[in-house]
């Protein structure tokens, strides 16, 4: 009797060991599955986060003078963080240009039968020499994104013309010395009187150190650009005339006329300018004439 109740004890025990096993073995695979599910969750959230972090952000760039501006968004111009160079200019090209060249007057040429060139019919223009560089860096940076434009008093040309060139700008009586694409020298000067001014393109025809015009009229560095067949004479670059009065005294024009219109045809300067143009330019060299 004893014996079977030891043995119905022992059937029971091993029933309830069975039953232990099971349930362990099951919550063991279910913190397998929960484990998992974790896993696979936070490495879906990375995967999320690191495709969020590759998307590039847009931004807008503004080129702005004292009154208007000029807003390039960043879409499409940067890929993987890095700027196209090319994309920004053409964009540049294409928006930032026209609306500063339509709001400052535009540009216009002329032309005769040495060439022709264009200039801005404005003398206060906007300064865009460098406006490619600018916004290309403000892009780059993604901090200083605003490009600002002053208006200033410039040259009408931007030096591209030729190599050295010589720019009149009568509408400001000044005359603007090119080298390589920069405004090297500025002078003052007193140009031809309204109806006897030429526009255009015109080398320099001869030179000589002080010629005497019609009159008897000393012209110091002279430079000879155009031909008037209705004056029958030459007009050229030089210093203010000098001459001999009746008890052969030297007369000097004054000064103050550099800045009026005074000449039938000439451009004239103070003698050190003249001087100046004499040494650095040769024939063949141009002279572009535009109010």
């Amino acid at each position: 009797m004893k014996e079977k109740l030891i043995l119905r004890m022992v059937i029971v025990l091993n029933i309830l060991l069975v039953i232990l096993l099971f349930l362990f073995s099951m919550y063991i695979f279910r913190e397998k599955e929960t484990s998992k599910s974790t896993l696979t969750q936070v490495a879906g959230a990375q995967s999320i986060s690191f495709e969020e972090d590759m998307k590039e952000e847009t931004f807008s760039v503004s080129v702005c003078d004292s009154t208007s501006c000029v807003w390039i968004s960043s879409d499409g111009l940067i890929k993987e963080g890095v700027v196209d160079e090319n994309a920004v200019y053409q964009i540049v090209l294409d928006t930032v240009i026209p609306h500063f060249e339509k709001k400052y007057g535009g540009k216009t040429f002329t032309r005769n039968r040495s060439g022709s060139f264009i200039y801005w019919k404005e003398d206060v223009i906007p300064d865009l020499s460098n406006i490619f560089e600018d916004v290309y860096l403000a892009f780059k940076s993604r901090i200083n994104t605003s490009v600002e434009v002053l208006s200033k008093d410039l040259p009408g040309t931007d030096g591209k013309y030729a190599q050295k060139y010589i720019e009149i700008d009568n509408s400001k009586q000044k005359l603007y010395v090119w080298i390589d694409g920069m405004v090297v020298k500025e002078i003052h000067l007193s140009a031809a009187q309204p109806g006897y001014q030429v526009y255009g393109v015109f080398p320099v025809i001869d030179k000589g150190v002080a010629p005497i015009a019609p009159g008897g009229r000393y012209m110091p560095y002279w430079m000879a650009f155009y031909y008037s067949p209705k004056q029958d004479s030459w007009y050229g670059l030089h210093a203010l005339i000098w001459w001999y009065d009746e008890n052969g005294k030297k007369i000097y024009e004054p000064s103050t006329n550099i800045g009026v219109r005074r000449s039938k045809g000439c451009i004239r300067m103070l003698l050190g300018d003249a001087k100046y143009l004499y040494e650095i330019f040769e024939k063949g060299d141009h002279i572009l004439i535009h109010e």
